[in-house]
């Protein structure tokens, strides 16, 4: 929806304020043609469609880009140390990341409050084998608003190669819950489908 409403506002921007200011333009407006106006607009919707690009460390001092990791399928899954749900699907992230994790992909888990200490000794308990990401308060909280409000964890998100958003399942994944409600079984499909994609 918003990728639409984006490509009216610029259809209407290049049709209307373009010309009253064309004498200011570096274009020739008297040569437009619609292929160009084509082109602009490809150019400003060129990213609408990828999720919000954030930064952050992982426990191991490492920096993590969303950008920079684009050309990979990529699950993040945001969560925290105190939540029971969450540490309930570590085993089957740690699963997914262990299957596809030599084919391009990676699992993220975004804690939502933890700081780095607290992740380093939540991983000398629990068994973790993809990066667990921290940030300060203010850089989750955009986080979470800009990947659309996620108001509850643990959420995951599955990112495709060209950095698209393909599925969002706000709960936990769990195997034995999968007769139930599937989410095991499909964010696996979804995960394969991704990695044949060029």
């Amino acid at each position: 929806m918003n990728k639409l409403i984006t490509k009216i506002l610029l259809v209407l921007f290049i049709n209307i304020i373009l010309p009253i200011e064309k004498n200011d333009l570096p274009i020739d407006t008297e040569k437009t043609t619609q292929d160009s106006l084509d082109a602009i607009i490809e150019t400003f919707l060129k990213d609408i469609s990828k999720v919000p690009d954030f930064s952050l460390y992982s426990s191991d001092g490492q920096l993590y880009n969303i950008r920079n990791l684009e050309g990979n399928v990529i699950l993040i899954n945001f969560w925290a140390t105190w939540c029971g749900p969450c540490r309930a699907e570590i085993p089957e992230l740690n699963e997914v990341q262990k299957l596809y994790g030599n084919d391009n992909f990676i699992v993220l888990g975004v804690s939502i409050s933890d700081s780095k200490k607290a992740l380093n000794d939540f991983k000398e308990i629990y068994d973790v084998n993809y990066p667990l990401l921290y940030g300060r308060s203010e850089e989750i909280e955009k986080i979470l608003i800009d990947y659309g409000g996620i108001f509850s964890v643990p959420t995951s998100i599955l990112i495709n190669k060209k950095g698209e958003m393909i599925f969002n399942y706000p709960g936990a994944i769990l195997k034995e819950y999968d007769k139930w409600d599937g989410a095991y079984t499909f964010l696996n499909s979804k995960i394969k489908e991704a990695l044949k994609d060029s």
